[in-house]
């Protein structure tokens, strides 16, 4: 008899395969009661063709029985290849399904895309996927795309907080400040649609930016951030942590954007239910889309919800100067368009703001942007930031599923927003390669070293946006020649500009020289 895997007794229950041949099969076991886990129930057997795992997907919030999440350990399959089911009623369609990869992984940190998936219309219609060799480990993980756990938010913002560009914002939830961690508050906890008792969560925030710029008169470029909103859209969550890694990184362009810009990050708007494996909805309300919930007269009863949106209220307002952008960023599943995409207000004209056309335009062409505008009573978390947050632009992000993409790809997406809005707010110097607010030798030795090559940013010694380093760019350093605050304090000698422009340029006719033999 099958047993739903909220039961605890059925983590325990071994279903022994029957003899293949000869030879006896290991027992396979299935769990998911783990972080982020999420399986309603299954069954193991033996065909002809080896070991046939039947999936059941667990039913969250679209009834029907329809599944979408799917995330499961699997113990006592060294040696064994097997060949995993699923019903296709997969939430928005079968069809979602016709070009999507399973992963899997030995460690929850390199994940791997099974060999062989696909759609059958035998039995019903089915989703099925395995690998073409065995697997060599005696436990794998497997999900529907990359995870993202609530453990791996709880961690990264430890070690974002522990960078000195980054703190516990002022937030005061329920008359409390942020915790020095950058807690502010704790979920509500309950039971989930599987049975099982949920602990509270401590819920984070945390503001990017270079405090030594602070100043209570001179407001700084604002922008608020946020992610896990729904549990099952992790794509989302791993792009909001590259943008945050980026922000907090040495890179000298992070580095110009932090002294005019400070972003406050919330990253994890329904740690109870990213911590249960849920899909769109939380613990305290699984039935309700927390995306609906976005306003004072409709978040009572929503703790998590609640506590984020006080939160952000608060620390918006803490210091001088309006929000000039904010993104929510989610996942979805194979849509219109095919790519991933903004849900972004034209009406406004939100869609033509510097940050976001250089995004698209020029750093992520593959990204696309489809109108949001719609009546402000829907009370989405992108309408709350326009009522409640003065935001000039508000975006839903959505990364798709059913791209073979490593990690890479979303951590990299995410960068290229930091270098969006470096490009927006970041005024540099002219002449000033390196950004560190002086031009000098080290600017002219960047040119230098990019001489005559394709380059890709001013960081490479193109100055004028060209694509590639020369002349132009060698005369606005020399026309900007010791322009600028000499970087902490400095007194040491400049050469003459005529003096660097001819060792300039006896260099690059070297190099021109090498480059030609």
């Amino acid at each position: 008899m099958r047993k739903q895997l909220g039961n605890t007794s059925a983590w325990l229950i071994a279903l022994v395969l029957a003899a293949v041949g000869n030879n006896a099969a290991a027992v396979i076991t299935l769990d998911a009661d783990f972080d982020n886990g999420s399986l309603l129930d299954y069954t193991v057997g033996s065909s002809r063709l080896g070991v046939t795992v039947e999936l059941v997907g667990r039913d969250n919030f679209y009834g029907n029985g329809r599944w979408r999440w799917v995330h499961f350990r699997a113990d006592g399959v060294n040696g064994q290849q097997p060949f995993f089911r699923i019903d296709d009623n997969f939430a928005g369609g079968a069809s979602r399904l016709t070009d999507h990869s399973m992963v899997y992984s030995y460690d929850q940190e390199n994940w791997h895309f099974f060999d062989s998936n696909g759609l059958t219309v035998n039995n019903g219609g089915q989703f099925f996927f395995n690998n073409s060799t065995p697997f060599t480990q005696d436990s794998v993980y497997v999900a529907y795309s990359l995870p993202y756990t609530y453990g791996m938010a709880v961690d990264h913002t430890t070690e974002v907080i522990a960078s000195p560009w980054a703190e516990p914002t002022s937030s005061r939830v329920s008359g409390q400040r942020a915790g020095a961690m950058g807690i502010i508050g704790q979920s509500p906890g309950g039971v989930d649609d599987l049975g099982r008792t949920i602990n509270p969560h401590n819920i984070y925030a945390y503001r990017i930016t270079n405090p030594a710029t602070d100043s209570p008169t001179q407001a700084k470029r604002k922008v608020v951030i946020a992610t896990g909103q729904h549990p099952a859209e992790n794509l989302g969550m791993h792009t909001f942590a590259g943008l945050v890694d980026w922000l907090v990184s040495d890179d000298p362009r992070a580095t110009a954007l932090r002294d005019v810009a400070e972003f406050y990050a919330y990253p994890t708007l329904n740690p109870d239910g990213v911590f249960a494996g849920m899909n769109r909805t939380t613990v305290e309300n699984p039935t309700q889309d927390p995306n609906s919930r976005w306003s004072p007269s409709k978040w009572i009863g929503h703790e998590d919800i609640q506590i984020n949106g006080e939160a952000m209220i608060a620390d918006t307002q803490a210091t001088p100067g309006g929000v000039d952008a904010f993104i929510d960023f989610h996942s979805t599943w194979p849509s219109f368009p095919d790519e991933d995409f903004g849900f972004i207000e034209f009406e406004q004209n939100d869609n033509q703001a510097v940050w976001w056309r250089t995004l698209l335009d020029e750093l992520q062409p593959n990204v696309t942007e489809i109108d949001s505008t719609s009546p402000l009573s829907s009370s989405t978390s992108a309408n709350f930031a326009e009522l409640e947050l003065g935001a000039e632009v508000d975006v839903t992000f959505e990364n798709q599923h059913g791209f073979d993409r490593p990690v890479e790809y979303y951590t990299d997406l995410g960068k290229n927003f930091g270098l969006a809005f470096f490009a927006d707010f970041v005024d540099p110097l002219d002449g000033d390669v390196n950004l560190d607010g002086f031009v000098s030798q080290a600017d002219l030795n960047a040119v230098l070293l990019n001489w005559g090559a394709a380059a890709e940013s001013l960081l490479e010694g193109d100055l004028t946006g060209d694509g590639t380093v020369g002349q132009p760019d060698l005369n606005q350093v020399l026309l900007n020649w010791g322009g600028g605050d000499l970087p902490n304090g400095s007194v040491s000698a400049i050469p003459e500009p005529s003096t660097a422009a001819w060792a300039l340029l006896a260099g690059a006719a070297v190099l021109r020289r090498c480059r030609l033999r």
